[in-house]
């Protein structure tokens, strides 16, 4: 931390590994902008970067008890802010490959059965998006297929753009989840064993 000397951050990390919140707060004010900082440069997203910034200090004081073990404090949070742009980048990849694999089929490539399975995998996807609560069937549906930005769908729905995030996290889980569900009985069907 800037102008701390190492005992300083470890009496620091103790206050708050014992609940105190305003030694988190001090935590916060030092490390918040060198954190935005270089989630921002990995991802030259603000949004990104926002998310990512406030991941890690929410588990920073969800995992707080853990400080106690730790010798670098500094080099421990900027590995948690690496971890998080990494993660991000990982679900990007996920969803991209979700949204692709869900797209239109190009039938004069496709034989028949290639067919009839992107059919299916697409009455699959839809039928998984009808399954998710109302809220969350509208966050995903604004932002995946109209294209709207967390912002945009929090200022319309007038609620919280972390709710919207976690709105659209639950949703790709459930829909993830019903995919490989509904894949294993297509495998099943398909070699007979039904």
């Amino acid at each position: 931390m800037p102008n701390c000397s190492q005992y300083d951050e470890r009496e620091l990390l103790a206050e708050i590994a014992s609940g105190n919140e305003k030694a988190f707060r001090k935590l916060f004010d030092s490390y918040k902008e060198r954190f935005y900082a270089v989630a921002f440069k990995m991802t030259r997203s603000d949004e990104a970067a926002e998310d990512i910034v406030q991941d890690v200090f929410m588990n920073i004081w969800k995992n707080r008890e853990h400080l106690l073990k730790v010798d670098h404090p500094s080099s421990y949070f900027f590995t948690a802010v690496y971890r998080k742009v990494y993660h991000h980048y990982r679900r990007l990849a996920s969803e991209r490959k979700f949204l692709q694999s869900a797209s239109a089929v190009k039938e004069t490539e496709n034989t028949t059965d290639e067919m009839v399975l992107a059919h299916e995998y697409k009455e699959w996807v839809s039928q998984a998006i009808t399954r998710l609560p109302p809220q969350q069937q509208l966050v995903f549906r604004l932002s995946k297929e109209e294209g709207m930005n967390r912002e945009d769908i929090a200022r319309q729905l007038e609620i919280s753009p972390n709710t919207v995030k976690n709105h659209l996290s639950n949703a790709l889980k459930f829909i993830h989840a019903f995919l490989r569900k509904s894949s294993l009985i297509l495998i099943i069907i398909m070699r007979g064993e039904w």
